[in-house]
């Protein structure tokens, strides 16, 4: 089991998705955020997922597939308001942040991030083809600039002026997000809608 924290962020409304993308299945039959669960957590153990505050039916199928629900009351303020209040919960140590619309980050990549945060990186991030992809980390020095983040800005603005490390991967799925249901045509990975929108 890894040192670093694990945290996939869930907490979103999918509005450009047109329903709940979470629970969107993919070809081989699970969901979006299934998908990702199990690769982080093969990856590096104890997984926590950012959810919404009203998520308590979902939080059960996470604890279900071994992984730490946090319900982030603040999810409706935006992705930078639930990261920030998911961070307030995580035990101490370095923080590896992904997000679960992105079920297609090999476990290989996982593991060299936190790696170079184990030994001491102040920020890591993968790069495919010299373009830099999701998830990030973020050392324990870092732990303040993430709890004070608000609204709608993730951490990505946070990488600037930081000792960014560069992890070179051949894992185009650091840059695949899934926006909406088009997206996963595109990845070659088709979609079932939810049975009930979100």
């Amino acid at each position: 089991m890894s040192a670093v924290q694990a945290l996939l962020l869930a907490g979103g409304f999918s509005r450009r998705f047109g329903a709940d993308k979470r629970q969107a299945r993919l070809a081989l039959g699970d969901t979006l955020l299934e998908r990702s669960l199990r690769t982080w957590a093969s990856a590096l153990g104890a997984v926590h997922v950012a959810l919404r505050g009203t998520d308590e039916a979902l939080a059960r199928r996470v604890e279900a597939l071994g992984g730490v629900p946090l319900l982030c009351s603040r999810s409706e303020e935006g992705l930078g308001a639930t990261l920030a209040q998911a961070v307030a919960q995580l035990p101490p140590g370095p923080v590896l942040v992904g997000l679960a619309d992105m079920p297609f980050v090999q476990a290989g990549t996982l593991q060299a991030l936190a790696r170079r945060l184990e030994g001491g990186a102040p920020a890591v991030a993968p790069f495919f083809n010299g373009q830099r992809g999701n998830p990030v980390g973020f050392g324990v020095e870092h732990r303040p600039k993430l709890l004070a983040l608000q609204g709608d800005r993730g951490a990505g603005p946070l990488l600037v002026g930081l000792a960014l490390e560069r992890v070179d991967v051949d894992d185009a799925g650091v840059l695949v997000d899934i926006d909406q249901p088009a997206d996963l045509q595109t990845s070659g990975d088709a979609a079932q809608p939810p049975a009930t929108p979100g």
